[in-house]
C-alpha cells in the first residue's frame, strides 16, 4: 500500500513533464521585489473562454500582497470556476481540491464548518479574513456568495488573533468586478432543484458599482423523512471616489430549514454497518417542528491607496447566526435499541445563538533601506463574540421499535420541553501585528513578524436554579514567524517556515493543596495552547503559470493541551502534548487548453505524544485520516459555432481514518464521480453523476461503547449513494 501511494504522490508531481511541451500564453510582470511572475490572460478557444481553475495570488483578505509562489506556505486558492465545473454547492464540497482538508463528523446537513479537519487539527474559518463563530455551532454557507475558497495550511497570523496550528479555510465572498448577467437551474436525485442568478456591472472608476446574487435550493435526503430548503440573497454595493479610494457595504442572508429532523448520524454494531436501506433514519419524527440555521452577515470596507506603494484598509462585520435543531434521541443520546430492537424515544431541542463582531485595521506598504527591498503589513484587530447553547429534552416518551417503523409522533406533545442549561460564552480578542517581506536578494526573500493577542472570556451556565456566577479567564500570547523562500527561477521556489499559533483555553490548575483533605487552597487559570510549525517546500508553475504543483512536508507540536485532573475533579493538568507530521501534494490549474486538472495527496500522522495516562502515548488522534487522494480531470473539445464539449472524471480515497477506540478505524473507500457538460458563447448544459459505482460507505464517523450494551459500535454517517445532478445556465 506504502508504494502504491508514494508512486501516486511522484506521478502527481512529475505529471506536468509527462505532458506534451506548450507554447507559453501570457504577459510577464515584475512586482515591486523585482521578481518576474508570469500571469495567464484569458484564453479564447473558437471564441468561448476557458475556464480558469487557478489563481496566482490570495486575495485581498489574507493581506498578503506576494504572489502565492513567493509565500513561504502551503496555500491553495479554489476558484468559483471550479467549484462549479465540480457542481459543488457548499464548503465541504470543496474539500477535494486541497491537500491536507478533511470534514469529519457534521451532526445536520447546515453545520459543515464544524466539521473541518486539516492536517489531523481542527481548522476554522474566516468569512473575507474574518472571525466567524467563535463556539457552540457553526456557519451555513453556499456557494452563491463564494468568489473563491482559501485553504491556508498551518498557522496564519497574518490572517487572524487565534486558530488551530493545522491550518484555516477563508471563505471570498463576490463582490463587483466585471459585467455579468447569468441564469443557472438545476435539478437531480433526491427531488433537488435549485434556481441560482448573479447580476454585477464592472467597477467604474468613479460612481457606483453592485453585484447581487440570490439562490433557491429545495432537495430531500437520502435519509428517510428529511426534507431541506435553502434561501440565499447577497447584494454588494459599490462606490469608488477615484481609482485609488472605494467604500463597499456588503449583506449577506442564508438561511437552511429542515423537517422531521435534522440529524445525519447512525449507530450500527459491527455485524450491522454499512448494511440494510441506506435511508434508514431513526432519528426522524415527522411531527417534530422545523429545525433551522440562518447566517445574516453584514460587512463595510474602506480602501485608499495613497501611492503606488502605500495603502491603507478598514474593514469591519456584523454577523448573526442564530439555530434551532429538532431530533429524537434515546434518554439525550443517539437512538439505539435493547438486544430485542426497542427503545424509548424522547425530542432534543439545542438552540444556538451567536454573534460576532470584526474591526480590522491594516496598512501595506512597499520600501528600501539601501538595496533591501521591503513589502511590510501592519495592522489591528478586535472581535467580540457573544454566543449561547441552550439543551432542551422533551418531556415525553415514545416507545419505538426499528423492526415496525413507525416514526410518526404527537405534534403537540413532542414539542414539550424542560431546559437542562443554557451555557453563555463572551470572548473578547485584541491584537496588533506587524509583517516584513526583505527582499535579500534577487533569489532570496526573507519574511519575518509577529502578533501579540489579547484575549478575554467570561462564561457562565444558567440552570433550573437559576444563573451562575461568571467566570473569567485572561490570556495574551507573542506568536512570530519566519520565513525564507529561494526563487531558483521566476516559476520555481524553495521555502522554509517556522510558525507558531494561539489557541485560548479555559480552566483551572491546583497549583496548592492541603495534604490531609486533598482539598485545593490555590490554584490558577490554564496557559493557552501554542502550535508550533516547521515546514519545508517546493512550488512550481508551468505552461506560463497555467498549472501550480507544490510538495511540502510539515511537522507541527501542539503544547499545553489540557487534560483532566484524575485526583482533583473539576481541575486540569497541562501536560498534553500532540504531533501532526506528514506530506502533501497539490496539482490545479491546465496542462493544455483542453486538459485541465486538480489533484493531491496528504499523508498525516497526528498522535498524542504527551499525557498522564502512559497508554495514550502514540495513539492516534480522532477524525484524521492517516492518506487523501482527490483528483479531478476535464478533457474539453471545441466544436463549430463557438461551442465546446467536456468530459470530467473524479475520485475521492480516503484511508485508514482514526477514532476515539485506540487502534480501530473506520473502513477505507474510493468514491468515483463523473460528468458531461456542453457549453456556447451563452448557454451550457451540465451533468454530474456522483458515486457512480453506487459505493456504500462512511462518509465520516467514530467508534465508541454503547452506554446500553458495553459493546462498541460505529458511529458515523453514510455517504451519499448514486446521484445525479442536471444543470443548465445562460449569460445575458
Amino acid at each position: 500500500m506504502k508504494k502504491i501511494y508514494c508512486s501516486l504522490v511522484l506521478f502527481l508531481f512529475l505529471l506536468p513533464r509527462m505532458a506534451v511541451a506548450q507554447e507559453e500564453t501570457g504577459r510577464r510582470v515584475t512586482d515591486t521585489t523585482q521578481t518576474e511572475i508570469n500571469y495567464l490572460d484569458e484564453v479564447d478557444v473558437v471564441g468561448t473562454k476557458i475556464l480558469r481553475t487557478k489563481r496566482d495570488s490570495v486575495s485581498p483578505g489574507l493581506k498578503l500582497r506576494q504572489p502565492l509562489i513567493l509565500i513561504p506556505q502551503n496555500i491553495v486558492r479554489i476558484s468559483s470556476e471550479l467549484l462549479q465545473q465540480q457542481g459543488a454547492l457548499e464548503l465541504k464540497d470543496a474539500a477535494r481540491n486541497s491537500s491536507g482538508v478533511y470534514f469529519s463528523y457534521n451532526s445536520t446537513p447546515f453545520d459543515q464548518s464544524s466539521a473541518l479537519q486539516i492536517r489531523g487539527f481542527t481548522g476554522y474559518t474566516t468569512l473575507n479574513g474574518m472571525s466567524r463563530r467563535f463556539s457552540y455551532g457553526a456557519s451555513i454557507d453556499d456557494e452563491a456568495v463564494m468568489e473563491s475558497v482559501e485553504i491556508v495550511k498551518g498557522p496564519a497570523g497574518f490572517l487572524n488573533a487565534t486558530g488551530e496550528p493545522g491550518g484555516s479555510v477563508n471563505i471570498v465572498t463576490k463582490t463587483p468586478d466585471k459585467k455579468i448577467r447569468s441564469a443557472t437551474v438545476m435539478g437531480g436525485s433526491f427531488n433537488f432543484y435549485r434556481a441560482a442568478i448573479d447580476i454585477g456591472s464592472a467597477v467604474k472608476d468613479t460612481g457606483f458599482s453592485y453585484r447581487f446574487n440570490a439562490a433557491y435550493q429545495h432537495k430531500d435526503s437520502y435519509l428517510d423523512f428529511m426534507r431541506t430548503d435553502k434561501v440565499i440573497i447577497a447584494p454588494v454595493l459599490q462606490y469608488n471616489f477615484s481609482p485609488r479610494t472605494f467604500v463597499l457595504a456588503e449583506y449577506n442572508f442564508i438561511r437552511g430549514n429542515i423537517k422531521n429532523g435534522a440529524y445525519l448520524a447512525k449507530v450500527r454494531s459491527e455485524s450491522e454497518k454499512l448494511k440494510g436501506p441506506v435511508s434508514r433514519n431513526y432519528s426522524a419524527a415527522p411531527g417534530l417542528p422545523d429545525s433551522y440555521a440562518k447566517n445574516e452577515t453584514v460587512r463595510l470596507v474602506f480602501h485608499h491607496k495613497f501611492d503606488d506603494h502605500w495603502d491603507i484598509t478598514s474593514q469591519s462585520s456584523y454577523l448573526a447566526a442564530p439555530y434551532e435543531t429538532w431530533y429524537m434521541t434515546t434518554n439525550g443520546s443517539i437512538v439505539s435499541f435493547d438486544e430485542a430492537g426497542n427503545t424509548e424515544r424522547k425530542s432534543s431541542l439545542t438552540m444556538g445563538s451567536g454573534t460576532t463582531w470584526n474591526s480590522q485595521l491594516f496598512a501595506n506598504g512597499s520600501f528600501r533601506t539601501g538595496h533591501v527591498a521591503h513589502e511590510i503589513v501592519l495592522g489591528t484587530d478586535f472581535t467580540n463574540s457573544k454566543d449561547s447553547l441552550a439543551l432542551h429534552r422533551g418531556v415525553y416518551d415514545f416507545p419505538y421499535s426499528k423492526y415496525t417503523y413507525r416514526n410518526r409522533v404527537n405534534k403537540d406533545s413532542v414539542r414539550e420541553t424542560s431546559r437542562l442549561i443554557r451555557i453563555e460564552n463572551n470572548t473578547y480578542l485584541r491584537s496588533v501585528y506587524a509583517y516584513d517581506n526583505i527582499r535579500l536578494h534577487k533569489r532570496w526573500l526573507l519574511s519575518l513578524g509577529a502578533r501579540y493577542t489579547w484575549y478575554t472570556n467570561k462564561r457562565r451556565n444558567v440552570t433550573a436554579a437559576g444563573p451562575g456566577e461568571w467566570t473569567e479567564f485572561d490570556q495574551k500570547a507573542l506568536t512570530p514567524r519566519a520565513g525564507l523562500t529561494f526563487s531558483a527561477d521566476p516559476s520555481t521556489s524553495v521555502f522554509f517556515l517556522y510558525d507558531q499559533s494561539f489557541v485560548p483555553q479555559s480552566g483551572m490548575v491546583a497549583i496548592q493543596t492541603n495534604p490531609e483533605t486533598n482539598e485545593v487552597t490555590a490554584s490558577r487559570a490554564v496557559d493557552p495552547q501554542k502550535g508550533n510549525d516547521l515546514e519545508l517546500g517546493i512550488k512550481k508553475n508551468w505552461f506560463g503559470s497555467r498549472l501550480s504543483t507544490s510538495l511540502n512536508g510539515f511537522y507541527t507540536v501542539k503544547t499545553n493541551v489540557l487534560v483532566s485532573n484524575l485526583e482533583l475533579p473539576g481541575f486540569v493538568k497541562e501536560i498534553g502534548e500532540v504531533t501532526s507530521s506528514g506530506v502533501e501534494v497539490d496539482v490545479l490549474g491546465s496542462i493544455t487548453d483542453r486538459l485541465s486538472v486538480s489533484a493531491n495527496y496528504t499523508y498525516v500522522h497526528a498522535r498524542i505524544t504527551e499525557d498522564q495516562d502512559p497508554e495514550q502515548i502514540g495513539k492516534e488522534l480522532p477524525q484524521a485520516p492517516q492518506q487523501i487522494f482527490n483528483t479531478w480531470l476535464q478533457y474539453t473539445i471545441p466544436l463549430k459555432h463557438k461551442a465546446r464539449i467536456g468530459f470530467s472524471l473524479g475520485q475521492v480515497t480516503q484511508v485508514k481514518r482514526s477514532t476515539s477506540t485506540t487502534h480501530r478505524y473506520i473502513p477505507d473507500f474510493t468514491k468515483v464521480d463523473a460528468g458531461i457538460n456542453y457549453a456556447t458563447g451563452r448557454y451550457f448544459v451540465r451533468l454530474l453523476a456522483d458515486n457512480i459505482t453506487g459505493k456504500r460507505y462512511m462518509a465520516s464517523g467514530d467508534i465508541f461503547n454503547n452506554y446500553m450494551t458495553g459493546n462498541p459500535e460505529y458511529f458515523y454517517i453514510d455517504g451519499e449513494p448514486f446521484n445525479l445532478q442536471l444543470a443548465a445556465g445562460i449569460r445575458f
